[in-house]
């Protein structure tokens, strides 16, 4: 259903508007989507596991600010400052795993709390202004081609394999299923659930750091501001890609398709000129009509087992 909504989506934009059906454009849409898709391979290894991160936006400006300050104001090599930079995304997105297993919190709770945090601690360091003056070879990973592909489409395709290889090919991504489809059964069946899911988060602030990173080369500074709202539009390219919300079902590779979504409807709309509140409304649409045209389908599924 949802490829098939990617395909209109595709021939409607074609027709109505000009010059979105080029190669130019394709690659266009693939780079736009490529820092919010690593993003969303992350956020659906949460969902997956029974979870949900509410602070991946503002983890992802914290990473952007860091880079740039410490190559700017500490005149650190750029490798030792991305490097950085992942690792505290990593770290944040072990201590959210901590706080929700330590505490029993609610995930949209604990990680509601780290995003108001993280927000504050991005806006102290920069004073609210972005920080400039990251050097030209660093803004290759952004902007940058390998002949006709973009160099961040190239970290989405690796991302995905490798979440990919993780969640279908790994023990950890198996132990992840079943904690999120019942954490009580995964218990007492002898998983150490609460380890698997700080290892799930852990997971998804590896790869915020690296979309981090990709996104401060991509503007060329370091932005408090880089990543705000971020998450509402990853957690419907997670869903609309058929990852289900209560957990347990969905697979990371169908996420990619989730991504496109997104990344045509801005992508098809802007040429069309329409403003992002009206984006925003389209996107809010298209989630009510896949999630609830997936609620209905198990709402029957499970009337008609039970006749």
């Amino acid at each position: 259903m949802v490829i098939l909504l990617l395909v209109i989506m595709v021939i409607i934009f074609s027709i109505t508007t000009t010059g979105f059906a080029t190669m130019k454009n394709m690659f266009n849409i693939l780079r736009q989507c490529s820092i919010m898709g690593i993003v969303a391979a992350g956020m659906a290894v949460v969902i997956i596991s029974g979870g949900i991160d509410l602070s991946v936006g503002t983890n992802l400006s914290l990473c952007t600010v860091l880079c740039a300050w410490l190559i700017t104001k500490q005149s650190a090599p750029p490798v030792v400052a991305c490097v950085i930079g992942i690792l505290v995304t990593t770290g944040v997105g072990c201590l959210n795993g901590l706080f929700i297993t330590a505490t029993n919190m609610p995930p949209f709770i604990a990680t509601l709390a780290m995003m108001k945090v993280l927000e504050g601690v991005s806006f102290t360091i920069t004073g609210g202004m972005p920080i400039y003056g990251l050097p030209d070879g660093m803004k290759f990973i952004g902007q940058g081609y390998l002949g006709p592909i973009p160099i961040p489409v190239l970290f989405l395709a690796a991302v995905f394999a490798l979440a990919h290889f993780v969640m279908a090919k790994t023990y950890l991504g198996r132990y992840i299923y079943a904690v999120g489809s019942s954490e009580e059964v995964a218990r007492l069946s002898g998983l150490g659930t609460r380890r698997i899911k700080i290892l799930a988060y852990v997971i998804s602030g590896f790869f915020v750091g690296l979309a981090g990173v990709i996104c401060t080369a991509r503007i060329g500074a370091g932005q408090a501001n880089a990543g705000t709202g971020m998450e509402m539009d990853v957690i419907t390219a997670v869903v609309v890609g058929g990852v289900a919300m209560e957990g347990g079902k969905g697979k990371v590779t169908q996420v990619i398709i989730g991504t496109l979504v997104m990344g045509v409807i801005s992508n098809g709309l802007g040429i069309m000129g329409v403003n992002t509140y009206g984006q925003m409304i389209c996107k809010g649409v298209i989630l009510l009509v896949v999630v609830g045209i997936n609620c209905f389908r198990m709402l029957y599924a499970n009337e008609a087992r039970e006749a």
